[in-house]
């Protein structure tokens, strides 16, 4: 039989172990036959006190012997536990539903409950618990629908795992955090400062552009920097870098005879070189951070695979945790002194600056996964509760078979909410997914090129620019 949650494998054997518990309990006060008592003195009163001379006794007979016999069928049904519908801790399985990180999981059971349940808690459940025969019925058809409806279902995407998974991507290195704000000062402001000043309209950068998006301008790795000639392929740091060889026909600027410790790369070599580029240690660094954020981005979005995954994974990363200014023109708190640095400053920086929509988002975003992850817990314990108390139920309405259909029905309810907590995670997903169509422009991209915003995003735009319109700058 199989459960909705980690948690139900062991509240299911505990709730009908404590049913058997107290329905000895009942058995042995002698509870369980006042009903019968109750049966006997109403259809001897009722009659007697309404029916004509004559027929009483006839008609206190019948009556008696119909409720007395369907009082027996509820208790052989209802109301004692039988060998023959044993639950057993072997039969009962879960199978969570597959995720972007666990695309393919494995079917927890009572031995193997792939949780901390029955190890650290909810320790001692029986191997078998005998159930009446009419809630084993219940249960198995309650499990039956609901798996069946969550099957008919479409598949949810699991963003929410994604969403998760991308904020946690940062750069925990100080190193590489220092690396990227003195690329960010060095390639990135005065690239982006031509850029804004030239404002070109090539044919080849209106290619870019509809390849990358109208946004690609906006962040460190553009693709129009690094492929348009005047831009990446010239600069170069005022520094040399950590890690970059000395090679003398490029680092002209020192002597041959007394070569630097590092050199200094041009701007695009800097970004995309395939072993020690910054970008290929963004893509290290998140996946270290956040357990594999570039496999998860090709599994939303096969179509990224490559360039553009790398790309999306670095700028999930510098969103997350944006570089600062490293020239020393600026003074504190990273604004310009005076004229144009103080004015491309406050412009990227204004971009930049989205602390209070990230942290209304992260708030909305853990609310929504710690209740989504809370309700099947919430439905373990109060099915936990409903089995225990099932005993008291079936004596206080004196074996009745309306007690039979109004508990079952209190039971596939609580049972089919795991439909409904499947059809909250679809439309939280699809919801995610229609957000990402709608990102927020930031200041910096006022300044970019038009976005028709009824049209979905393109590339890598789709994927980085997150749920609420957390993107690159």
């Amino acid at each position: 039989m199989s459960v909705d949650s980690y948690l139900e494998l062991f509240t299911t054997l505990f709730g009908w172990t404590f049913y058997g518990i107290l329905w000895d309990v009942l058995v042995g006060t002698g509870i369980v036959f006042l009903p019968f008592l109750g049966i006997l003195i109403d259809n001897w009163r009722e009659p007697a006190e309404g029916g004509e001379f004559g027929t009483v006794t006839g008609l206190s007979l019948r009556r008696m012997e119909i409720e007395l016999f369907i009082a027996l069928l509820v208790v052989v049904l209802a109301g004692q536990p039988a060998e023959l519908t044993a639950l057993n801790a072997a039969t009962l399985n879960y199978t969570p539903p597959p995720t972007l990180t666990n695309p393919n999981p494995i079917s927890a059971t009572v031995a193997a409950s792939q949780s901390t349940y029955g190890t650290t808690g909810f320790t001692g459940s029986p191997e078998t618990v005998n159930l009446p025969i009419w809630w084993y019925a219940v249960l198995a058809a309650s499990s039956g629908i609901n798996h069946a409806v969550i099957e008919g279902l479409p598949s949810a995407a699991d963003m929410r795992t994604y969403e998760q998974q991308a904020r946690l991507a940062t750069i925990a290195d100080p190193r590489l955090r220092q690396e990227v704000s003195q690329f960010f000062s060095e390639c990135y402001i005065p690239a982006r400062s031509k850029y804004q000043a030239e404002q070109p309209t090539s044919a080849a950068i209106a290619g870019l552009l509809a390849t990358y998006g109208s946004g690609d301008p906006d962040w460190l790795g553009s693709h129009v920097y690094r492929e348009t000639p005047g831009y990446y392929d010239m600069l170069r740091p005022s520094a040399s870098v950590a890690g970059w060889a000395y090679i003398a026909a490029r680092d002209t600027e020192y002597d041959p005879a007394e070569p630097p410790t590092w050199g200094k790369p041009y701007c695009n070599e800097w970004w995309a070189d395939s072993s020690i580029g910054l970008r290929q240690k963004l893509v290290a660094e998140a996946d270290l951070t956040s357990g594999g954020l570039s496999g998860l981005i090709v599994a939303i979005a096969p179509f990224l695979a490559g360039e553009k995954q790398y790309d999306a994974v670095a700028r999930v990363v510098l969103t997350n945790a944006p570089p600062s200014w490293s020239n020393n023109d600026l003074s504190a708190y990273n604004t310009g002194t005076s004229g144009l640095i103080s004015n491309v400053g406050q412009l990227v920086k204004g971009g930049l600056a989205t602390g209070g929509v990230i942290t209304a988002s992260a708030l909305f975003s853990v609310t929504m996964t710690v209740v989504l992850q809370g309700l099947p817990m919430v439905q373990a314990i109060l099915l936990l509760g409903m089995y225990a108390l099932l005993p008291m139920l079936v004596v206080l309405s004196r074996y009745s078979i309306s007690m039979m259909m109004t508990g079952a029905m209190a039971i596939f309810t609580v049972k089919f909410w795991s439909v409904l907590w499947y059809l909250a995670l679809w439309v939280d997903q699809n919801l995610i997914l229609s957000n990402l169509r709608q990102p927020r422009r930031t200041r910096c991209q006022a300044h970019a090129p038009e976005h028709d915003h009824n049209q979905p995003l393109s590339g890598a735009a789709v994927i980085v620019e997150r749920y609420d319109g957390l993107g690159g700058y």
